[in-house]
């Protein structure tokens, strides 16, 4: 690929960046717990897993749960998670070395998550990987989360690339049918995702355990 073309990567955060996924799922039953709801493994796995704080406060507690008590339960549940996770947070193998590369090759790197912001931060800032990103948008900066391509779109747009020379990494259904709606071709990471997800029919360019045996040679042929 010749030196003056333009082409970035797209990286999902959660289950993607890093293995959190049982943290997740720990802090909807600890919050389940504080108000007296039924939240375990298979509850969480069917209504609860890679959807929005907004999706899932109406799910626990009505659609039409105010605003404010989505926040505040979404808040709390935050607290908890990152209570939890943040003492013993690590990268999915070979991530850092991967952005290193694309970095010192001159591909543009972002940041889509259906998280928020403060869950964002702490990924990028304790794992200190955020110089590595032209733009990381969360939940918090969009109207519609993931399956919505809003978040891959407004990202693409951020690091000042055409989505169709933007290539997504995730690992859950609703990454890859944003990333399918945005027109980009996807790669999925499957170390921390949830093996019922990956057992949904979905249509990527490839698939890898982590970031060790992805090569900038295989991520050209996608948007050659």
């Amino acid at each position: 690929m010749t030196e003056s073309a333009k082409w970035g990567v797209i990286f999902d955060v959660d289950g993607t960046m890093v293995d959190n996924a049982p943290y997740h799922q720990q802090a909807w039953i600890e919050l389940g717990k504080m108000y007296e709801l039924p939240i375990d493994k298979e509850f969480y796995n069917k209504h609860i897993h890679a959807r929005s704080n907004v999706m899932i406060a109406k799910i626990l507690f009505g659609d039409d749960t105010s605003m404010e008590k989505i926040k505040k339960v979404g808040a709390e549940k935050e607290i908890i998670y990152r209570k939890n996770y943040r003492p013993i947070i690590k990268e999915v193998s070979g991530l850092t070395v991967f952005l290193k590369m694309l970095n010192d090759n001159g591909v543009s790197c972002g940041a889509a998550s259906n998280s928020p912001r403060e869950n964002v931060d702490m990924v990028l800032d304790e794992l200190n990987i955020r110089k590595y990103f032209k733009a990381v948008i969360d939940h918090d900066k969009v109207s519609r989360g993931k399956p919505d391509p809003e978040v891959l779109l407004t990202t693409a747009k951020t690091m000042g690339v055409a989505a169709d020379k933007c290539i997504v990494f995730e690992d859950a259904p609703f990454g890859f049918q944003a990333a399918e709606r945005a027109n980009m071709p996807y790669v999925v990471i499957t170390e921390g995702a949830n093996g019922e997800d990956l057992s949904e029919p979905y249509n990527p360019n490839a698939v890898h355990k982590d970031f060790t045996t992805v090569t900038l040679e295989e991520l050209e042929m996608m948007i050659s």
